[in-house]
């Protein structure tokens, strides 16, 4: 009998270390490459605040050509569709997600489109290729696919950020 509680508690111990494993995957930097040139057209950094996930973009590339345009260290640009004309690389392109162990996936949150300032039910998930960001729009949806990127994938002045110090953006 002992044997098998033993057993039973170290079943539960792996299970439980597993779920955790799944939940803090999707914490780190991740880019968007363009499908035809393969070159890194963002990168974004993805938080935790108060137990929520968040996805920033920290350095973003021309899509056309992939030569760099801004970074969080000194932003420039501004989403002119966005309420209030924020800088472009102060909001967060997702936000307030909270994870669901049932599915596996962060939901419940929004994501924007800095590009038109819609916005639209959301969930995250890791796969092994990557980070998926799904953008809902009733039974539509259509999803962005981010592969893990490292410090080296920043340009050689851009640091790598310390996202403990991000706080949301707050959306008008």
């Amino acid at each position: 009998m002992r044997e098998k509680a033993l057993c039973l508690g170290i079943l539960l111990f792996i299970m439980c270390n597993t779920w955790a494993i799944g939940e803090k995957n999707v914490i780190g930097l991740w880019k968007s490459i363009d499908d035809k040139e393969q070159f890194t057209t963002s990168i974004i950094a993805t938080y935790m605040y108060q137990n929520k996930l968040y996805g920033r973009v920290i350095v973003s590339f021309d899509e056309d050509n992939g030569e760099f345009i801004d970074s969080y260290m000194n932003p420039s640009k501004i989403a002119h569709k966005v309420d209030g004309n924020p800088l472009l690389l102060d909001i967060d392109i997702f936000f307030d997600l909270s994870f669901d162990k049932d599915d596996e996936k962060y939901s419940g949150g929004r994501a924007i489109d800095p590009r038109n300032g819609k916005t639209y039910k959301a969930e995250v998930w890791t796969t092994k290729e990557g980070l998926i960001l799904r953008g809902k729009f009733g039974p539509f949806g259509m999803n962005n696919l981010f592969f893990p990127a490292s410090e080296n994938d920043l340009p050689l002045w851009v640091e790598k950020p310390n996202t403990s110090t991000f706080t949301p953006y707050l959306y008008p």
